[in-house]
């Protein structure tokens, strides 16, 4: 008993240190953001600087989609960063960069509590934070906002395991008007719960689409709407130049190794794919999976198809999938998983952290092959989530989910 003891309280000092680094760390990291953003860091801040164009565009009534390369978003974001666009610029990064962090850590922290990943243990939790940091340090270095998407989609998953599916659909719809493609999840969601899900996801999509014309004229609204929507609708991103292309999996299987595949055959891929992941959570439901590992194969292979298989996927995409990543490789060592798998994930962390370091920025390379490691990283991601998934032996047997 007195051993015990004694190892419960070294589990807690470590546990207590490790968060204190945890927190430390990130604190640092957001603290010289602000400062070089205030001392003349502006320019670097580009996404940011993006939305905020929009939120005066807004205001004055200026066109938002007259650059192909500038903001590309819904509307209703038009009008969710017009407050940061009336205070001075320095005030502005801040609360965004607070909201971005606050809401990605917070999905996370939501995420973890809700017990989805099976047997997860609380002590894990602070290394999870520290081995993200340098994950997102990219995305909150040009103000991005995936970091907000990302956690959207956490808390989704998190309202869903605990049946608040207002929550759940809100918090999909919003992360839909600014991305788009989050909808697939939403869209996996209603595959197993589609009598209490569905009605409330489309619900949610219609309120938020209508919501902009409350902030300014219905026919300039409407205009802007159509411009969005023509935009998005001729936006191939396939025939992007070099630096701009998508890097996925269409840029291993084209760019890299030049298959001679047609854009209509990847696009089928893209969409058989998605399918895929749908009929696993039926198979999953058929077998009498609990409901906690439906939503965490959702989860992880969603995040793995919106960056090697979606429609817009740039290297800061990649943070969508960095939860789940980091997830699954604490656990894996926690777990004592086989070598095999522990190797796995370790490698599709290690291309993470290949391309976060920024090595080609510091060598001046921009040659094709430096951004081969992030859609490698998703492959062995890939291969790592089937096997874990369908091997019942990693899950404790439970009552089978019922869909509704």
């Amino acid at each position: 008993m007195e051993a015990t003891t004694r190892q419960l309280n070294g589990f807690w000092k470590r546990d207590r240190s490790l968060s204190c680094i945890a927190c430390l760390a990130w604190g640092v990291a957001l603290i010289a953001l602000v400062l070089r953003f205030s001392t003349g860091g502006s320019h670097r801040v580009y996404a940011f600087n993006d939305y905020i164009g929009a939120g005066s565009h807004w205001i004055h009534g200026g066109d938002l989609y007259s650059n192909w390369r500038g903001f590309i978003y819904s509307p209703l974001v038009a009008v969710f960063f017009v407050p940061f666009a009336i205070l001075p610029p320095v005030i502005a990064y801040l609360l965004w960069l607070l909201l971005n962090v606050s809401v990605f850590l917070g999905g996370l922290a939501a995420l973890l509590q809700s017990i989805i990943v099976s047997n997860f243990k609380r002590e894990s939790t602070a290394l999870i934070y520290l081995l993200l940091l340098p994950c997102a340090l990219g995305n909150l270095d040009v103000g991005q906002a995936n970091p907000l998407v990302a956690g959207l989609l956490m808390f989704a998953l998190a309202a869903v395991h605990h049946e608040r599916w207002d929550i759940a659909s809100l918090c999909i719809a919003l992360a839909t008007f600014f991305k788009i493609y989050p909808i697939a999840l939403g869209l996996l969601i209603c595959v197993i719960a589609p009598r209490r899900f569905a009605w409330r996801l489309l619900l949610a999509l219609l309120v938020l689409a209508v919501a902009p014309y409350l902030f300014q004229h219905w026919s300039w609204v409407t205009e802007q709407y159509r411009d969005w929507i023509t935009t998005r609708a001729s936006d191939n991103r396939l025939n992007y130049p070099t630096k701009y292309t998508p890097i996925d999996l269409w840029f291993l299987l084209h760019t890299i190794a030049h298959f001679p595949i047609a854009a209509w055959v990847y696009t089928l891929i893209q969409i058989i794919t998605g399918v895929l992941i749908a009929l696993c959570s039926l198979w999953g439901l058929w077998k009498g999976w609990d409901l906690r590992r439906v939503l965490c194969g959702q989860y992880f292979l969603v995040s793995i198809w919106m960056t090697l298989c979606g429609p817009a996927t740039e290297a800061h995409t990649y943070l969508l999938m960095a939860p789940a990543l980091v997830v699954a490789l604490v656990k894996a060592f926690r777990d004592r998983q086989p070598v095999l798998l522990r190797t796995i994930v370790c490698g599709a962390f290690f291309f993470q952290l290949i391309h976060t370091s920024r090595m080609n920025y510091f060598m001046h390379n921009k040659a094709e092959w430096v951004f081969i490691p992030q859609p490698l990283s998703a492959l062995l991601f890939l291969v790592y989530c089937l096997i874990w998934l369908l091997n019942d032996s990693f899950w404790p047997r439970t009552a089978s989910a019922q869909g509704g």
